[in-house]
């Protein structure tokens, strides 16, 4: 017989009581105080005075609860009602201004620094995003069937709810035109769309790529369709883009692309001109989705390592090699680290396509390689740009170990990685000289963080 939980008492608001938002957490949600309880509210600002209804708590006996908002009363001079409905998948801080957005990023940057006892820094406005122009070349579109028709869009905020878009401000306005033709030849053809619950249906997702110069869509379904039907997918969109791909994922999870992936028609890969050298891409290539902000960032952090012809530098994280081909410019050799076996075979490829001769790749988790490659007299800069958990306590230790002077330029995906790995950084010998923010996803509460150290 299941054991009774007993409810803890909690106490009932009849009345709507005005409560001031004190800030945001990470899934821009406002909080508030009221009497002993954290109270939790959707599409607020931080700043403002809202009327609210104080529903029960989160779980039994939790000082935490939602409330649900019936007024703003005084709103926040950030405070911007947006048209472009698709901007809701990642306003993770809710209708704020783009300044607005940017002045957050800034508290939220000089907060983690303080956080990991950093005191005197040297932190430099972030780097805009040219909202004139896409901030997002890659992009992940979601179906939906609604009043009997294929839709197509993102998912809400914190949901797997689709907002069906027509056209997105961020993004190229092909991505939109193709995935908008290929909802009205799935709704012709009568196709299903997958549901996650009954794992039923065919439609999963569509994956978008533009390299400003060339174009590359990967279709996602649940199971392979006919030939008759690849063969009308091709006939109708093989003109539209340079790469077209179909991806056959019967996985029930989350993961975006399985390993079964059909070139339909045109190249197998398209090309990236970023920091003067040419990047093949393929449909699993990792690379960041805004070019013009990436490539601004890249810039900063090889021009801080310097140039040395005699000396070797390190490129951990590498990736595809994104930094490692303009670094070798500047040292006697690169080594390049990825945990990743098909970026470093990509990377490889890279450099072999840009003729360059004095790199070498290495696949192999840091926290694994890192005690080895110290070892080396010769290494005098090195590049990190690890995926959102860091490098971690060990492998800050092993960089420390390196033969003065050293130069290290971090990028962060997360500040919590930066609160941690700075810490011990500092407390291992290096010295913060600047810090600055990239603004590589507008809107969202995301930022990407180069802080350059040196020993």
């Amino acid at each position: 017989m299941p054991k009774k939980i007993k409810q803890i008492p909690f106490t009932e608001y009849k009345d709507p009581v005005e409560l001031y938002v004190e800030k945001l957490n990470d899934k821009g949600q406002g909080i508030a105080h009221y009497e002993d309880y954290e109270i939790y509210l959707e599409g607020v600002i931080d700043g403002e005075t809202v009327l609210v209804n104080i529903e029960a708590p989160f779980a039994n006996g939790s000082k935490r609860r939602p409330g649900n908002v019936l007024e703003i009363i005084n709103k926040s001079p950030d405070r911007v009602d947006y048209k472009d409905v698709s901007l809701q998948s990642v306003m993770s801080f809710g209708p704020i201004s783009y300044e607005g957005t940017l002045k957050r990023k800034q508290q939220m940057i000089a907060h983690a620094l303080k956080k990991a006892g950093i005191e005197n820094y040297n932190l430099k406005p972030i780097e805009k995003a040219d909202l004139s122009k896409p901030s997002r070349y890659k992009s992940i579109r979601y179906f939906a069937k609604q009043d009997n028709r294929i839709v197509n869009g993102f998912y809400k905020v914190h949901s797997h709810e689709v907002i069906a878009v027509d056209n997105c401000s961020l993004e190229p306005s092909w991505f939109s035109e193709f995935a908008n033709d290929l909802c009205e030849f799935f709704t012709d053809e009568i196709i299903t769309v997958y549901d996650e619950n009954t794992q039923q249906g065919l439609l999963r997702s569509l994956l978008l790529r533009d390299t400003i110069k060339e174009k590359m869509a990967v279709l996602v379904l649940s199971k392979k369709p006919s030939d008759i039907f690849i063969d009308r997918l091709k006939v109708k969109f093989k003109d539209k883009v340079d790469s077209l791909y179909l991806n056959v994922n019967e996985a029930n999870s989350n993961k975006i692309l399985s390993d079964e992936m059909i070139l339909i028609s045109g190249k197998a890969e398209i090309s990236l001109d970023l920091c003067g050298f040419d990047y093949k891409a393929g449909p699993y290539t990792f690379l960041q989705v805004n070019y013009p902000v990436a490539q601004k960032m890249y810039e900063k952090a090889v021009s801080f390592c310097g140039e040395d012809k005699d000396k070797t530098a390190l490129d951990l994280c590498c990736g595809v090699g994104t930094m490692t081909l303009p670094l070798s410019k500047n040292f006697k050799k690169i080594i390049g680290v990825e945990i990743v076996p098909e970026s470093i075979a990509a990377a490889i490829e890279n450099a072999k396509h840009n003729h360059i001769d004095n790199t070498e790749f290495i696949v192999g988790d840091i926290r694994e390689v890192i005690n080895s490659l110290v070892k080396a007299k010769d290494i005098s800069s090195i590049i990190c740009d690890p995926s959102r958990v860091g490098i971690g306590d060990d492998a800050c230790k092993a960089l420390s170990r390196l033969n003065s002077p050293i130069k290290l330029a971090y990028i962060f995906c997360s500040l919590k990685a930066l609160e941690r790995d700075l810490k011990k950084l500092k407390d291992n010998g290096f010295v913060i000289d600047e810090v600055q923010g990239f603004d590589m996803f507008p809107y969202s509460s995301h930022i990407e963080t180069v802080v350059l150290l040196s020993k």
